[in-house]
């Protein structure tokens, strides 16, 4: 972060924020990681060389991320940090994910709720948007993944994977975590013992029946 930067000004919230976050992310997935992630803070899109001013990066294999940091401090700023800072601790954790829904939406689908929305978030959302949802069978397979508006692609993905972390707990998705595109329904089908498009039926009939 730069000398008299926001991400300077609020460097005590934002690191607060981020190793309740570490420890709340591990705690999901029940699995353990001990190293420190380092994160780069910058003031625009421009000084970051990012898309937008409010978009990140993460180098897992570095265990590093960068971001940019603008006003205000609050859901919207930890959201976005605290998902990029997951991609490091998950794959730091897990390794690598089978699918882009997995590695995209995990992140998110662990987010804290102290500091944000969190999953309820990705309830309401999908709850509000039904009719967007583009099938399970598509978030899935990363040949189409591209095909998918991006915010619609990662809320989705995240909504379904912070109900099976909610309902049936961390091991079995774990167990399901490293499959690809095109073993991932059979997959689901032998951990959770029932096929993707009943998860799925579930998982939107759950969504229909959330409130804050």
């Amino acid at each position: 972060m730069r000398p008299g930067s926001f991400a300077e000004e609020h460097a005590a919230a934002i690191g607060q924020a981020l190793d309740h976050q570490y420890d709340a992310t591990l705690a999901a997935l029940g699995t353990q990681f001990d190293r420190r992630v380092t994160g780069f803070l910058f003031n625009s899109s421009q000084d970051a060389d990012l898309a937008s001013d409010y978009s990140g990066v993460a180098y897992p294999e570095t265990l590093v991320f960068r971001a940019t940091c603008v006003p205000p401090l609050g859901d919207g700023l930890h959201s976005l940090l605290g998902h990029e800072a997951n991609h490091v601790i998950i794959m730091g954790a897990l390794g690598r994910a089978g699918t882009r829904m997995m590695n995209e939406g995990l992140a998110s689908a662990v987010l804290s709720e102290r500091h944000t929305s969190g999953r309820g978030y990705y309830y309401a959302w999908t709850k509000a948007r039904r009719s967007e949802i583009p099938a399970l069978s598509r978030l899935i397979d990363d040949s189409q993944w591209e095909d998918i508006p991006e915010q619609v692609a990662y809320s989705a993905g995240a909504s379904f994977l912070a109900f099976l972390l909610e309902t049936r707990g961390s091991a079995p998705l774990r167990a399901i975590y490293y499959a690809k595109s095109s073993e991932f329904a059979a997959r689901v089908a032998a951990v959770y013992g029932r096929p993707l498009s009943e998860l799925e039926s579930e998982w939107l009939a759950f969504c229909d029946r959330y409130t804050a």
